[in-house]
């Protein structure tokens, strides 16, 4: 069997689930090198990132632009329709006759500002035979938008249909509420924007924030793929040196409060078959030293398929199929989840089934085995992602941000294998603390609630 094929399988739990009973796990630390990217500046202060990569006849490129992002947006929405509307109209080009260029060249080209995001980015990528011709276009959507006004109408009912649609989802209800209680007044809050935000934009609002926010020394390029370091550096020389907008220097919002205290969130659904719960709280940022331990204590708790909740909720008690847990970290506090769509008449025993999940991460060491196997999870899911351009861009990236060292990934396996028990539970008793935990639960209030009167005062 390959090296790949290896990685795998322990990627999607498969080999855990099915043999961990039985199956040796090599202690060996996997060796792995992210390709060097060496930070270029331009005269304008732009930074380019290249990584030359010749095992595919492709090319691709992700423009980030810092302080343009949705927690730095003056109101909800206009962080995220100016990003969206890049490809809608600029460089004198319309909407279409951008997406027929891209066609023809055998590209694609996005732009989005994610909720929660710090950076607008701008991707494309194609082959090889034309990257000259559609990094031009990409280069013109970035630094000539031009807003039309036909195009952000339409962009707009598009966002009015997104919201009610995701409103339908009761998954989407328990994550939006679940935000709202951990980060409060802070812009992470906003998961998608009200259609009254939306409907009090106007394409003068987006022009504005672009001409703000877009600017030469907050842009990163990086670039992955079958082109040489100094051609891209001639080449971005050539598009991006003369621009040469200011710009503001804006300062991050207030970092979120942890909570003092658990809050409870219902959200009625009358009739529902099955309960969406969704459990969780605030953690730190990427920086932190405590961030590897988590991301291994994760893979305990429910983020892989021989995790505890996944045995417990699915594989025991077949309360819920797909249950699991997340954890996020960015320059400011991310959040960790608990998540699972479970039968109605479960939802009291599957809510204490998390919390004392929680409290146990809390009051005794993680056992050596299942130690192993989620550090052995965390190891296999990061080489997999080394596979991927978009990861390896990814990567790069964020070690150039947070100011990591050039080694930075190349040791993360070692951290994560070296990541102890002691740890373990001293992030689970700083951050997964069941006295303030925040809940949220979406199904039929009259047959659930009277399990979450229990825990405490519930917010309908």
């Amino acid at each position: 069997m390959t090296r790949r094929e290896l990685l795998a399988m322990a990627a999607t739990g498969a080999f855990a689930a099915e043999h961990f009973n039985r199956a040796p796990f090599s202690h060996e630390t996997l060796t792995v090198k992210l390709p060097e990217a060496a930070p270029v500046k331009l005269s304008n202060g732009v930074t380019l990132l290249a990584i030359e990569d010749s095992r595919l006849p492709i090319a691709l490129v992700r423009f980030y632009v810092e302080d343009a992002g949705a927690i730095y947006s003056p109101r909800p929405g206009v962080a995220e329709c100016t990003a969206e509307m890049l490809t809608e109209g600029g460089g004198g080009r319309s909407g279409k006759q951008i997406a027929d260029e891209a066609a023809r060249l055998g590209a694609t080209l996005t732009s989005a500002a994610p909720a929660a995001a710090e950076a607008a980015a701008v991707e494309a990528s194609g082959l090889i035979s034309h990257f000259s011709e559609w990094l031009d276009l990409t280069a013109a959507v970035l630094l000539h938008p031009s807003f039309p006004a036909d195009e952000f109408s339409t962009l707009k009912q598009r966002w009015r249909v997104r919201g009610r649609l995701r409103l339908t989802q009761p998954a989407n209800l328990t994550y939006d509420a679940l935000l709202r209680l951990i980060y409060g007044s802070h812009p992470a809050a906003v998961v998608f924007p009200s259609a009254e935000s939306i409907a009090a934009l106007t394409p003068e609002m987006l022009a504005q924030w672009h001409r703000e926010r877009y600017t030469p020394a907050k842009t990163t390029v990086v670039c992955i793929g079958r082109v040489r370091t100094s051609s891209f550096v001639s080449r971005m020389e050539k598009l991006l040196g003369a621009w040469k907008a200011e710009g503001a220097h804006p300062s991050p919002p207030p970092p979120p409060q942890p909570a003092s205290a658990r809050r409870i969130a219902l959200i009625d659904r009358p009739g529902a078959a099955q309960t969406e719960l969704a459990i969780g709280g605030l953690l730190m940022e990427r920086r932190d030293p405590d961030y590897i331990a988590m991301a291994v204590l994760n893979g305990v708790l429910g983020g892989t398929v021989s995790s505890r909740l996944v045995r417990i909720l699915r594989d025991e008690k077949g309360y819920s199929f797909n249950p699991g847990s997340t954890c996020t970290a960015y320059r400011f506090p991310g959040f960790w989840r608990v998540n699972a769509a479970v039968r109605t008449d479960a939802t009291a025993d599957s809510i204490a089934i998390v919390l004392e999940q929680l409290r146990r991460l809390c009051d005794e060491p993680v056992p050596a085995d299942e130690l192993d196997r989620a550090k052995s999870n965390a190891v296999g899911v990061f080489a997999l992602g080394l596979e991927q351009p978009s990861q390896v861009i990814n990567q790069s990236y964020l070690r150039y941000r947070y100011g990591f060292s050039a080694d930075y990934w190349e040791r993360y396996p070692v951290k994560v294998n070296s990541v102890s028990a002691a740890e373990i539970q001293a992030v689970a008793q700083k951050y997964l603390a069941v006295s303030r935990a925040q809940i949220v639960a979406v199904g039929d209030a009259a047959r659930i609630r009277p399990a979450l009167d229990k825990l405490g005062k519930v917010e309908a």
